[in-house]
């Protein structure tokens, strides 16, 4: 059951159509966060058309998928003010967790470059996940957040 803005509440009927479409969602993030961390780990060897391209391909795939699980399956509303803040924080967080992730995968190949990439990819992540979700910081979150 959803309660909807004006208070009336909705229930909302399984369909195969729309658990395909959440789950074409859901793989889309993990697919471009995929793209991004290949493509940022690989740009430590130089800049280049493909990797380039793969980025882009990345973060548009994770935008696509983000503004899905948020506007249509979860049925967030936002104010038209804060729809680029929304996809700019999406954008910052899938290139942190591809950063992150890329860097974890590469540590053997490329340990100097990874050993930048994990750590700023880290803080990049939760930094616009925590911002993405209009998270309150007070001194006492914020410390628990660099402990963790």
């Amino acid at each position: 059951m959803i309660e909807n803005k004006e208070g009336s509440v909705t229930t909302l009927k399984p369909s195969l159509g729309r658990s395909v479409s959440r789950y074409l969602a859901f793989v889309g993030m993990f697919v471009g966060a995929g793209f991004i961390s290949g493509s940022v780990v690989h740009l430590g060897e130089g800049i280049n058309t493909w990797d380039i391209s793969v980025l882009i391909v990345g973060v548009l795939f994770f935008l696509a998928s983000t503004c899905m699980q948020e506007f249509v399956f979860n049925q967030r509303s936002i104010k038209d003010v804060e729809v680029l803040q929304f996809l700019a924080y999406s954008i910052v967080l899938a290139l942190g967790v591809g950063m992150a992730s890329g860097g974890v995968q590469h540590f053997v190949d490329i340990p100097r470059y990874s050993s930048f990439l994990i750590p700023i990819g880290l803080g990049l992540g939760v930094l616009a996940f925590f911002l993405k979700e209009k998270e309150m910081f007070t001194p006492k979150k914020s410390l628990k957040i660099v402990v963790l």
